[in-house]
């Protein structure tokens, strides 16, 4: 199973696990604790969904934005639920400034940076969760559970495993959910983004690159590769700034023109492909290619 729906997974049973002891203690819950508990926790699911959003829509920040907002504002309106207007209040507003955080670090911290953000976020929201349900439980009747719970070894250990846990996952690149691994690309631009903006390509295959212009004004795709990924053919070579001699690939399209070419990838690693053209990379028009082995 791909490593972030594991990742995903992990997180969506913790919440519910975790929105489940709140939904049990709520009489027991004062504002105070109830505040922390929406706050906190729909915090992180913010930031965990909107990075993960950010880096799937990079280069459409408004997009990745919105749904990690969403995402956050949602947790923390089902955990505050059970316990006042205020916590569902507090949760939801965390939550969406979780989600924007998050979607915005997904769209500026290289693709390489997303995983170890990522765990960091896992391991924050995992702490969180359980200082949280510890504060809670403290003062209730023990209990057999809650003896085991309240054991200093059990957080540890717990903390151990969600750690190994998450070190032994197979990330298939920094791009997190990049596309599925072909010989063929057909990439479209519009004003002013690539789609799709992530690719998987396998080392030392051919890779035909179908580049339709689909925007009102004249866009191009240029890699940088160091002489890593190379142009074996094109069926235009009217437009290159200069490329060929600089290690980078580069199509370049008329509006409603499609170009072809055909890059034979040297070596594995992450790739950034933008569009030269003045201004539209600062509006977005960005992307990334993942070669693996």
């Amino acid at each position: 199973m791909n490593a972030v729906y594991q990742v995903l997974i992990y997180v969506g049973v913790a919440y519910v696990c975790f929105t489940g002891f709140i939904w049990r203690r709520k009489q027991g819950i004062d504002h105070m604790q109830g505040m922390m508990s929406t706050m906190s926790v729909s915090m992180m699911i913010g930031l965990i969904g909107g990075l993960i959003l950010g880096d799937v829509y990079r280069g459409d920040l408004y997009v990745s934005t919105m749904w990690g907002m969403l995402a956050g504002g949602l947790a923390g309106f089902l955990l505050g639920v059970p316990l006042s207007i205020l916590s569902i209040v507090e949760g939801i507003l965390s939550g969406v400034m979780g989600g924007m955080m998050g979607a915005m670090l997904g769209e500026m911290v290289p693709g390489e940076k997303v995983e170890p953000l990522l765990f960091v976020f896992v391991m924050l929201f995992t702490v969180c969760m359980l200082l949280v349900a510890k504060l809670i439980d403290f003062n209730n009747k023990e209990t057999k559970w809650s003896s085991f719970f309240h054991h200093p070894a059990t957080p540890v250990v717990l903390l151990l495993a969600v750690f190994f846990w998450f070190q032994s996952l197979s990330f298939p690149s920094p791009a997190l959910f990049a596309g599925d691994r072909t010989t063929e690309i057909n990439l479209t631009a519009v004003d002013f983004s690539y789609k799709p903006n992530h690719f998987i390509v396998k080392k030392d295959t051919e890779i035909k690159v179908v580049f339709q212009n689909d925007g009102n004004v004249e866009h191009d795709i240029e890699l940088v590769s160091q002489g890593k990924i190379v142009t074996i053919s094109e069926s235009s070579n009217e437009h290159h700034h200069g490329a060929m001699g600089e290690g980078v690939v580069h199509l370049h399209a008329k509006p409603g023109e499609a170009v072809e070419s055909v890059w034979k990838a040297l070596e594995e690693g992450t790739y950034e492909f933008y569009c030269t053209i003045p201004g539209h990379k600062e509006s977005g028009m960005m992307g990334r290619l993942q070669v693996t082995g």
